[in-house]
């Protein structure tokens, strides 16, 4: 008995002291992971159609993976020769430091390359305006430097952006005016590349369509479809089917598809009017105002006005631009107020064209959505 006793007391065997985990390693663990959170939150609530509710969703599971991995990697889970080595904290304590200060950098630079940028820097130089040259009477015809009630709004926008130098691109045809806006493209399949233009100021109609891809600023007019014809007929119900003439692919030429009237497809509305005066349709159906150049050239009233649709005009710019819109749309604003009327009547009020008061106010620019749109 004596002697079992003596051994035992004196064993060399270390007796196990119980580890005891600090709150404050834990809490270290958790800074870098808390901090690229609250970074990608912060970002992401930049956007403001979608922003909140995406960082609602992935700021929970990132936070609670961090408490978990937090104290695991404390607890030594992870027996990695580099956490149980000396100096192990020391390490952990510059991977956490690079690690949070690698993702801020990521985060910023994420910002910086997907943010607006100033509307006056964006509108400064050459600024190309895309339109189509069909010598809208009224609207744009490129006689004496540039007259229409469009030009007329342009002009005002180079007053609002002193260190803008605005160049006219024709778009060659109303298809493009979407495409200018996105990149590099074509004013015909044969014709070199072009560059894309900064605004579209060309009766440019505000769909829920267009809007997805492109965003607007305005508007600024609003018209409605109308038709001209040689006959007395009041309503195109008078016409017969397939003897009217449309853009394809403009609101007038759907309107007309949807009610099974199987309007005669052109690409321009000089176009339609060639075929009516070779007898070919019966009528000519487009924006009220867009056709009253035509219709003195040809002879016949004033565009009758349809009851059907209404189109509001505005200037296209590049999706996800709000800021862009925002200094526009003071632009227009002041021009329904102070220019409007009187640009009106020396325009398209002098080709007979009455009955189209201005908008009442410009509508709400629209919020940033996902920034791979732009």
């Amino acid at each position: 008995m004596t002697q079992a006793t003596t051994a035992n007391s004196t064993s060399t065997e270390p007796v196990p002291v119980p580890v005891r985990h600090s709150i404050s390693r834990q809490l270290f663990w958790l800074l870098p992971v808390a901090l690229a959170s609250v970074g990608i939150c912060v970002l992401l609530f930049q956007k403001e159609a979608w922003g909140a509710n995406a960082a609602a969703i992935i700021s929970v599971p990132i936070n609670i993976a961090a408490i978990v991995v937090t104290i695991l990697v404390d607890r030594g889970v992870f027996k990695t020769p580099a956490l149980r080595k000396p100096g192990g904290r020391s390490w952990r304590m510059k991977g956490a430091v690079y690690f949070t200060a690698g993702t801020l950098v990521l985060s910023a630079a994420f910002w910086w390359f997907q943010r607006e940028p100033d509307p006056f820097d964006y509108m400064s130089g050459e600024v190309r305006i895309g339109y189509n040259a069909f010598e809208y009477e009224g609207w744009h015809t490129d006689k004496d430097g540039g007259t229409g009630f469009d030009v007329a709004l342009a002009n005002e926008i180079q007053s609002h952006f002193e260190n803008a130098h605005l160049k006219w691109v024709d778009l060659g045809t109303l298809d493009n005016r979407i495409n200018a806006l996105h990149g590099k493209w074509r004013a015909t399949d044969q014709s070199p590349l072009q560059k894309p233009v900064k605004l579209v100021i060309s009766n440019f109609s505000i769909t829920p369509e267009r809007a997805e891809v492109i965003d607007f600023a305005g508007p600024y007019f609003v018209d409605t479809q109308g038709f001209l014809s040689r006959s007395d007929a009041k309503t195109i119900a008078a016409i017969p089917r397939g003897k009217v003439c449309a853009i394809k692919g403009s609101t007038t030429f759907k309107r007309l598809d949807q009610i099974n009237w199987n309007p005669v497809p052109a690409d321009s509305i000089a176009e339609c009017i060639n075929r009516y005066k070779s007898g070919e349709v019966d009528a000519v159906s487009g924006d009220r105002s867009v056709l009253a150049g035509y219709a003195r050239a040809v002879g016949v009233s004033p565009p009758i006005r349809l009851s059907n649709g209404s189109e509001k005009y505005a200037i296209g710019i590049p999706n996800n631009m709000p800021r862009l819109c925002g200094e526009l749309s003071k632009v227009i604003t002041d021009f329904l107020e102070y220019g409007w009327q009187t640009n009106f009547d020396t325009t398209l009020g002098a080709l007979g064209l009455s009955e189209s008061p201005p908008p009442q106010a410009v509508e709400p620019c629209q919020p940033t959505g996902p920034w791979l749109d732009r």
